[in-house]
């Protein structure tokens, strides 16, 4: 087991997410780690986590097999335990209390202090991956009768699905809620936004702010569409993300951007299918339209730019529907 393997085994483990097998190789390995870097920590934190360990594995298998266990050596805990509390200290830290939170929010805080993305796998099984200098905290309670987390700055979250549990991502005023997908949420303080795009399934995202009809404000979203909502004005604006990518089907490996002589209408349509964003055509003339080209590979917003160029059209973004304006073709 490699030293980086290890810190992950160890980053589980504070979780409570290790097998009895995975912690008896979590003892077994510390000792190599302890010989090569002599660790200090006090009598008391030692004990303290030793105790756990040893605890944690005693709940899990007979008694009669944990006397052979109580005898592996001080040395070899005593290094695990050392290992343990520096992975603690630099990746997960419990937290007492949180003031702006419910009250019975009281577990664990993950922050990304690295310089590149870190990886958590949560206890329901869905998979976080939090940018650096980003942190996020989900209480005990977690996967009991609801998932809920609460971040700040970035992260990626593939969440496992499950229709009784709504998986619910805090970030400020905006709440975040689906029950299997995967998506991105950034808040960018700075520029007082926070984004939430979608890169499959569906998202519900609203705020905190309720509307004059004692509704939440809030939309629904899908793959290749996002949000920017104004921290300050607590304002949602529904848009297109800045790349949309086509959607995998069963027969996506047939669809082929290649058009000849091909009424602009079909085109459309194949491209919206493709990518799950609505194109309208302002003007019906343009269905009269004819279009040549091999767009295989390309961006869809660079397609977009070669179809309106050869027919002298303009598009633009409205929410998550583009609009096609020209004068028709003859």
């Amino acid at each position: 087991m490699t030293k980086q393997e290890f810190n992950l085994l160890s980053n589980k483990y504070l979780q409570g997410l290790c097998s009895v097998e995975e912690e008896l190789l979590l003892l077994k390995w510390s000792e190599k780690l302890d010989n090569e870097n002599q660790l200090t920590i006090s009598s008391s934190e030692k004990e303290e986590i030793r105790g756990r360990i040893l605890r944690n594995i005693h709940s899990k298998i007979p008694n009669k097999h944990f006397s052979k266990i109580t005898k592996i050596g001080v040395g070899v805990v005593t290094g695990l335990a050392a290992c343990l509390l520096i992975v603690f200290l630099l990746n997960v830290q419990t937290i007492e209390s949180l003031s702006t939170k419910p009250s019975n929010l009281f577990g664990m805080e993950m922050k990304n202090m690295t310089l590149v993305d870190q990886k958590i796998l949560l206890k329901d099984g869905s998979l976080v991956i939090l940018k650096p200098q980003s942190s996020i905290n989900y209480g005990k309670d977690f996967n009991v009768k609801k998932r809920e987390v609460f971040l700040i700055g970035q992260a990626f979250f593939k969440v496992k699905r499950n229709v009784t549990k709504p998986f619910v991502v805090h970030s400020g005023d905006l709440n975040t809620e689906v029950l299997g997908t995967s998506f991105w949420v950034k808040s960018n303080t700075r520029n007082n936004q926070i984004e939430v795009s979608v890169t499959s399934g569906k998202v519900s995202v609203y705020s905190n702010k309720v509307s004059d009809n004692n509704n939440l404000n809030g939309v629904i979203l899908t793959r290749n569409q996002k949000v920017v909502f104004d921290i300050v004005s607590k304002t949602i604006y529904p848009t297109i993300v800045d790349n949309p990518l086509p959607i995998l089907t069963p027969d996506f490996s047939k669809v082929q951007l290649i058009f000849q002589a091909t009424p602009l209408q079909s085109v459309l349509s194949t491209m919206s299918k493709h990518y799950g964003v609505e194109i309208i055509l302002t003007n019906p003339k343009s269905n009269d339209c004819q279009i040549t080209a091999d767009l295989n590979g390309l961006p869809m917003f660079t397609q977009l730019d070669l179809i309106c160029k050869s027919i002298a059209a303009t598009y633009e973004k409205r929410g998550t529907v583009i609009f096609i304006t020209g004068e028709g073709c003859n």
